[in-house]
């Protein structure tokens, strides 16, 4: 009697052009944290012809996007230079840090008769890859000199930075295009600076928990939820007297209808969200709903669908729309894993 958490495919593919078409340039679908715990090569499925690449974090996350597709791939996180080597030959482009890591990038080029490509982040913030602007000053003079292509990155790291960051990246660019180099594309939008502030750039946008259907709030024509989760009534029932709701302190009166449903925080509902939207109580596998009026309630009752507001809902819980979207993708990943003996 588990509740029903699915992924709908055709909605993430429909995600992703609504994206693209949004940003008027190929989109690049986000695929870190194994499909934002949905699975990778489910995700890859549903956007393959739709994303002119993927974009990863790490070398072990780039080995599990090339057994189920060989499309360009970026690596976000930084590489090890001992690393770089396998990862070029990987075909994916990392963010390079210094002239040794340019030469090699060049040797492995010249290897297998292709074009170098440079891939220089400036850095927005503590862990994220990528050089300071004094830093990318450096190493834009060796830039000037290399018949390589240049792509210059970077990534905003929230709202009340957007604006600084924004202007930093505009810098970095600067400062690669005055040491005389040429550079072929520059990104900076990922899902939710994209739909705020545009394309912002040229060559590419990165789009992640964007393809489930957030958009930081902002409107985005022809994207909606792709998550569905469906629970079963338990039962319903009008309170003949005053009671508390589940372990809370909420006190519902005497004539109200409520209804327990299975699914909990243990299936990936937050409790955060407990309070809103006539969700009275989260326990680990049931849900107290409040039902208004004299609503007839169904055998199965939809939590969230198309129609739900993926940052609003996120927004409740004092959460993140990623930890809604991981939360639920690992918990029905972890299920269909599960095969039962004979």
């Amino acid at each position: 009697m588990n509740p029903h958490v699915t992924l709908d495919a055709a909605t993430v593919a429909a995600n992703a052009r609504a994206w693209r078409d949004f940003a008027g340039v190929p989109l690049w679908a986000v695929v870190k944290g194994d499909g934002y715990g949905w699975g990778m090569g489910a995700i890859v499925a549903a956007v393959d012809g739709i994303s002119a690449g993927f974009c990863v974090s790490d070398e072990d996350e780039l080995r599990e996007l090339r057994r189920h597709t060989a499309a360009p791939a970026i690596l976000l996180g930084a590489v090890p230079a001992e690393r770089l080597a396998a990862v070029l030959h990987l075909d994916a482009t990392p963010t390079i840090r210094t002239r040794e890591e340019m030469e090699l990038v060049r040797e492995v080029a010249r290897s297998r008769g292709r074009r170098p490509c440079f891939r220089i982040g400036l850095r927005a913030a503590a862990a994220w890859s990528g050089l300071s602007l004094a830093e990318i000053g450096i190493l834009a003079a060796d830039l000037a000199g290399a018949d390589a292509d240049v792509e210059v990155w970077s990534h905003v790291t929230g709202q009340e930075q957007r604006s600084e960051q924004l202007r930093r990246f505009d810098d970095a660019l600067r400062i690669v295009r005055a040491a005389g180099a040429q550079i072929s594309s520059s990104d900076v939008a990922s899902t939710f600076t994209l739909a705020a502030e545009g394309a912002l750039g040229t060559g590419r946008v990165r789009v992640g928990i964007g393809l489930f259907g957030a958009t930081g709030g902002a409107r985005v024509p022809g994207v909606r939820c792709a998550l569905r989760v469906a629970a079963p009534l338990v039962r319903a029932e009008r309170l003949a007297e005053e009671t508390r709701a589940g372990y809370g302190s909420l006190t519902l009166s005497a004539g109200e209808t409520i209804a327990i449903v299975r699914c909990g925080y243990a299936d990936g509902l937050p409790r955060s969200l407990a309070g809103s939207n006539d969700m009275l109580s989260i326990g680990m596998q049931y849900l107290t709903l409040r039902i208004p009026g004299e609503r007839a309630v169904p055998p199965v009752l939809s939590l969230i669908d198309e129609h739900t507001d993926l940052d609003a809902l996120a927004a409740e819980g004092g959460l993140l729309p990623h930890e809604i979207v991981m939360g639920f993708g690992r918990t029905a990943c972890a299920r269909a894993s599960v095969r039962p003996s004979r």
